[in-house]
């Protein structure tokens, strides 16, 4: 089930466009309307395609989404709960099939827009590559256990349950951000990362951390990279970021970049994982960057920041 909004029909007027889900908790229904609000504040002719697991509650409880995103359509249950259970990664490792467009920018919502995104749209574009995430890092085998881009499992049990061969690199990606593009290259990654996940899970005792009670979709995406000997990365240099961080999007643990130096030089500010992991310097910032793009359009900033990350699903 899907609605298409206002005068737009993202399947056949736009090429390109930004895709997101929510899901689970109507937190990340208020995330979304915070992150669409702002996508259309700097960029109102960029598409916005949400997905969902319920449109008219999801309409409900957010008054006028309808307004700042152009199409609202429905997550097939087989997608987000497995035994009963709500399994998002499983949703993550099947984004595949939920493309509209065919150069598709997917966010996670726990962000907020910063400024005009249509620049970096083309840009991405323009490397004419199917696939770009965020990139922490890499890692061989020969490093050792420990893989200190990424905290999900330890590199001997990844290379030995995986078979990965001697000589493979691991990209430790945040999935937060994923340029795809519709084609048969990225579709076929996607098989491998679903297969992957629904047929040669790592046994949860050895995961190293778990997202929220399950499994993590980065894991599976890192290890289909592997496999696949493909490099998500951008590799875009012109970036102030510490040695662990290049992207389009700044996660901030701790108080690094000033507001002026994140705005400069990012797309996006991440409010990402649970209680006290993003600096309360870059949330409280955030808080009021809302309320003004919201007062311009004299509306009032309703779904704060710090209540929408009390409920996500990673506090489990």
């Amino acid at each position: 089930m899907s609605i298409e909004l206002a005068n737009n029909d993202i399947t056949t007027s736009s090429n390109e466009g930004v895709v997101l889900f929510a899901f689970g908790n109507i937190c990340y229904y208020q995330a979304a309307y915070n992150l669409a609000y702002t996508i259309k504040f700097h960029s109102p002719s960029v598409k916005i395609a949400l997905f969902v697991d319920d449109i008219s509650k999801c309409i409900k409880t957010t008054y006028d989404i309808d307004k700042y995103v152009d199409s609202i359509n429905e997550i097939e249950h087989s997608d987000l709960y497995v035994d009963g259970q709500l399994d998002p990664a499983m949703l993550k490792v099947s984004i595949y099939k939920y493309l509209p467009f065919k150069y598709n920018l997917y966010l996670d919502v726990d962000a907020i827009c910063l400024k005009d995104i249509q620049s970096l749209i083309d840009d991405l574009v323009n490397t004419k590559r199917h696939y770009i995430s965020h990139c922490l890092g890499y890692h061989t085998i020969d490093l050792g256990r420990d893989i200190s881009t990424m905290h999900w499992a330890w590199a001997d049990d990844i290379w030995n349950h995986f078979k990965l061969d001697n000589d493979a690199i691991l990209p430790a990606i945040n999935s937060s951000i994923q340029f795809i593009k519709k084609c048969k290259e990225s579709k076929n990654l996607f098989g491998v990362i679903r297969i992957l996940y629904t047929t040669n899970q790592l046994p949860l005792k050895k995961l190293r951390s778990k997202w929220g009670k399950g499994q993590p979709d980065e894991l599976y995406m890192n290890v289909a990279l592997a496999m696949t000997k493909y490099d998500p990365s951008y590799k875009n240099d012109n970036l102030i970021a510490d040695k662990n961080e290049s992207g389009f999007i700044h996660f901030a643990p701790v108080r690094g970049l000033t507001f002026q130096e994140v705005t400069d030089n990012y797309y996006f500010q991440s409010y990402y994982g649970g209680r006290n992991y993003t600096s309360r310097f870059y949330t409280e910032w955030l808080e009021r960057l809302l309320k003004v793009m919201m007062k311009k359009n004299n509306k009032v900033h309703q779904f704060q920041i710090d209540r929408i990350i009390g409920q996500k699903y990673v506090n489990k």
